[in-house]
C-alpha cells in the first residue's frame, strides 16, 4: 500500500479489488489444508505419528493439484470477472486484470506454502510458521519498491510489480519452513502421497465441504461488496481500500491467535481432553475479542496520521484527495467499533477447524455476509438511497450479528467431539480380567 500510493493514488486500490477473487479461487486449497489441520492435530494428540505423516503427504499432493487447477481458471476468467461482475473502475481495470494474472502463480505457490504451514501447526510449532512468514514479509518489503517503482534497468511496473513481489516472497517462506523441518524434525520425510485413497477423501470432504461452501460464498459476497462500492466511483473505492488497511492493523492479534485455537482444540480433542478443549475455546475467543476491541480504539484515534501515510495525492487533484479522506473517515467511524465482534466469527471458525465441525460456523458466515452485508447493504445503499452510508451500516451490523451467533455456538460446546478413530486404550483392570480368563480356560 505504501509504495503503490507513491506510484499512483489509485494503484493502492488494485490489490483490494483482486483479493476477493483470489480468495474465491484459493478456497479449494485453503479448505483442503484446513480440513487436514483438524485431522493432523488430532493424530498428534492421539500420538498416531505414522498416520499423521501419511496424511501430510496426501495433503501436499491434493493441495498442489488444486492450486494448479484453480490458478489456470483464474487466468482464464479474470478479464470477464473484473469487467462484468466486479465492474472495477475504468481508471484501474487494466491494472486489476494484470495483477490477477500474476496472482495465478501465487495460488500454485500458496498451495505448497499452506501445506507446510499446516504440517507445522498441527505439531503446535507455530513459531516456525511465524518465522517463515516474517522472512517472506521482509522479502516482500525489499522487493516491493524495486518492482513497483523500478530501479536502474528494472522498469516501474506498479500494481503488477506488487504481485510479482508477492509471488517471489512466498518462495522465501517455503524455503524457510523446509529448512526448519529438516533441521528440527529429522524423522519427517517430505514427499507426496502415492495414492489419495477413498477413505482419506471421504474424511477430508466431510470437513472441507462446509469450508469450501463458505469460501465460495465469501468470495462471491466480497466481490459483490466491491461491486457495490465501485458503483459510487473510484474515489469511494480508494477510501474503502484505505479503511481496510486500518482494519488489518486493528486485527493483528486476531490473525496471530486464531490459528493457535484450531491447533489446541484439535490436539486436546485427539487426546480425549473434551472439557479442556471447551475451556480453551471460550477463553481464547474472549481474549481475542478484548484485544481487538482495544486495538480498534487505538486505531480509531490514530486514524488521521495513519491515513496521511497513504494519501499522497499522486495523480489526483486536491479536491479529489479531500473527498477520499472524507469518505474514509465516515467508513472508519461507522465500522471500526464492530471489529471485535468480527473477531468472534473468526474464533468460531478456528474452533470448527480444530474440531472438524465446520457446518455451523459456515452457516453463520453465510448469514452475516449475504443476509446483512450484501442484502441489507444493497437495500440501504441503492433502494432506500442512503448511498455509501447504507454500505457502512450494513457492514457494521453484519459483524455484530455474526459475532453474537458465533460466541453462542462456542459456549454451547456441541462441537467438542473428535473426528478421528483412536486406538482404544487397555487399562490395567482389563489386563487383569484377561489373565483370569486365560487361567480359567487352562
Amino acid at each position: 500500500m505504501f509504495w503503490l500510493s507513491r506510484y499512483s493514488q489509485y494503484a493502492m486500490v488494485v490489490p483490494r479489488q483482486v483479493m476477493p477473487t483470489y480468495m474465491l479461487f484459493t478456497t479449494v486449497v485453503t479448505s483442503i489444508c484446513s480440513a487436514n489441520l483438524a485431522l493432523l492435530s488430532q493424530y498428534i494428540g492421539a500420538e498416531m505419528y505414522k498416520e499423521w505423516l501419511d496424511m501430510f503427504k496426501k495433503m501436499l499432493l491434493l493441495s498442489l493439484l488444486g492450486g494448479v487447477t484453480t490458478g489456470v481458471m483464474l487466468y482464464t476468467l479474470s478479464p470477464y470477472i473484473f469487467a462484468y461482475f466486479v465492474r472495477a473502475p475504468p481508471e484501474i481495470i487494466a491494472d486489476v486484470i494484470g495483477y490477477a494474472n500474476v496472482m495465478l502463480f501465487d495460488i500454485v505457490v500458496q498451495s505448497v506454502n499452506l501445506s507446510f504451514a499446516t504440517l507445522l501447526q498441527s505439531m503446535g510449532d507455530t513459531r516456525s510458521v511465524a518465522v517463515s512468514q516474517i522472512a517472506g514479509s521482509l522479502a516482500n518489503v525489499v522487493l516491493d519498491p524495486l518492482f513497483i517503482n523500478g530501479l536502474g534497468m528494472l522498469p516501474a511496473m506498479g500494481a503488477i510489480g506488487a504481485a510479482i513481489a508477492t509471488v517471489l516472497s512466498k518462495f522465501v517462506s517455503i524455503s524457510t519452513m523446509v529448512f526448519r523441518i529438516s533441521s528440527k524434525y529429522h524423522w519427517v520425510k517430505i514427499g507426496f502421497g502415492n495414492i489419495v485413497d477413498r477413505d482419506y477423501l471421504s474424511k477430508i470432504l466431510r470437513i472441507a465441504t462446509p469450508l469450501l461452501v463458505m469460501g465460495i460464498s465469501n468470495g462471491f459476497a466480497f466481490n459483490l461488496q466491491n461491486r457495490l462500492v465501485n458503483t459510487f466511483g473510484v474515489l469511494v473505492s480508494t477510501a474503502f481500500s484505505l479503511g481496510f488497511t486500518l482494519f488489518e492493523l486493528a486485527n493483528t492479534t486476531l490473525w496471530g491467535l486464531t490459528e493457535s485455537i484450531a491447533v489446541m482444540v484439535g490436539q486436546n480433542l485427539g487426546a480425549g481432553n473434551i472439557d479442556r478443549s471447551k475451556v480453551i475455546a471460550r477463553r481464547t475467543a474472549l481474549f481475542i475479542f478484548s484485544t481487538v476491541a482495544l486495538s480498534s480504539i487505538f486505531i480509531y484515534f490514530a486514524r488521521n496520521p495513519i491515513a496521511m501515510i497513504f494519501l499522497t495525492g499522486q495523480g489526483v487533484s486536491q479536491s479529489d484527495l479531500v473527498k477520499i479522506y472524507e469518505e474514509f473517515d465516515k467508513f472508519i467511524t461507522y465500522t471500526i467499533w464492530t471489529l471485535a465482534f468480527f473477531a468472534l466469527t473468526f474464533s468460531a471458525m478456528s474452533v470448527g477447524r480444530g474440531s472438524g465441525n465446520t457446518l455451523i460456523p459456515t452457516i453463520i458466515n453465510i448469514v452475516r455476509l449475504w443476509g446483512f452485508r450484501i442484502g441489507l447493504g444493497y437495500l440501504l445503499a441503492l433502494q432506500i438511497g442512503f448511498g455509501t452510508l447504507g454500505i457502512y451500516i450494513a457492514f457494521a451490523l453484519s459483524n455484530v450479528v455474526g459475532g453474537i451467533m458465533s460466541i453462542a455456538w462456542i459456549l454451547k460446546g456441541s462441537w467438542a467431539k473428535p473426528v478421528i478413530k483412536t486406538p482404544i486404550p487397555i487399562t490395567a483392570h482389563e489386563i487383569g480380567k484377561a489373565k483370569k480368563l486365560v487361567d480359567t480356560s487352562r
